[in-house]
């Protein structure tokens, strides 16, 4: 049942993509380029929720994302998944490493898509890169990255990479917008236990990105949510003082807020 699952679930995400992005890549063509970045973003929610739904991955949100400022959004990386499962909840434009570009098929899905692509290796690319985000941002979408620089398996968050935040340091009333993506349960057992979330996390080592692929394709259900915190302003503040103040801010959402509850034992004054 396990390999058919895979199969067929393949299968059907391949033909889905490959009809969605052809649609969308014509459409595109013929559009006013103003209007361009939010359709690729609203168009990527939806494609994303559609092969959520083959991979029966079940996605929540607990927050709200700020409509009416596009922001740069910032938010913990846990695997293959992430991607998909944040833009369930809300449009974006995900900053990408350049060589997923030349990827086949996936390369010319992703440009299509509007991911913006960095190349970490040279610095002189950052000026660049710096003026598409902050295009992509004044024509109203939320811009997203993985300031981690990986993805991390584990539950602490990696150090956050100041280069992340090159796009809004200085900038007067930008905010940043703290994420964190939780894995709720795996086939239906919760994922408090590190064995069960193992089943969605991937790190490298061991295990190919082909095989992570592959893993996730046969499992049953996948429950995840994505727990958004408040706007930071980034008004005279560096690189490095968003990077530490972000990273605290995302290690906290890892927790669920505390559940105050009437004390058992306490008896009303009579």
């Amino acid at each position: 049942m396990s390999m058919l699952r895979r199969v067929s679930r393949l299968i059907r995400m391949f033909f889905v993509t490959l009809v969605y992005t052809a649609r969308q890549a014509w459409r595109l063509r013929r559009m006013p380029e103003a209007e361009r970045a939010r359709y690729q973003a609203l168009r990527q929610t939806n494609g994303c929720r559609k092969l959520c739904r083959i991979l029966n991955v079940h996605v929540t949100c607990t927050g709200t994302v700020p409509r009416d400022e596009a922001m740069l959004i910032v938010c913990n990386h846990i695997g293959m998944l992430d991607p998909f499962a944040l833009a369930t909840q809300m449009p974006v434009a995900f900053v990408a490493k350049a060589e997923m570009a030349s990827w086949p098929f996936a390369g010319w899905v992703c440009r299509v898509m509007g991911i913006l692509f960095v190349d970490r290796n040279r610095r002189t690319r950052t000026n660049d890169f710096v003026a598409r985000v902050r295009r992509r941002m004044a024509d109203g979408v939320h811009v997203l990255v993985f300031p981690e620089g990986t993805t991390n398996g584990e539950p602490e968050l990696l150090p956050f990479k100041t280069g992340a935040f090159e796009a809004v340091a200085g900038l007067d009333e930008a905010h940043v917008l703290p994420c964190y993506l939780h894995v709720v349960a795996v086939n239906g057992r919760p994922a408090d236990d590190p064995v069960v979330r193992n089943h969605v996390v991937w790190a490298g080592g061991s295990q190919s990105f082909g095989e992570h692929a592959w893993h996730l394709l046969g499992l049953e259900r996948v429950d995840l949510e994505v727990r958004v915190g408040t706007p930071v302003p980034v008004a005279g503040r560096s690189r490095k003082e968003l990077a530490q103040d972000l990273h605290a801010r995302v290690t906290a959402l890892a927790s669920p807020p505390a559940v105050i509850t009437p004390s058992a034992g306490r008896a009303d004054a009579s």
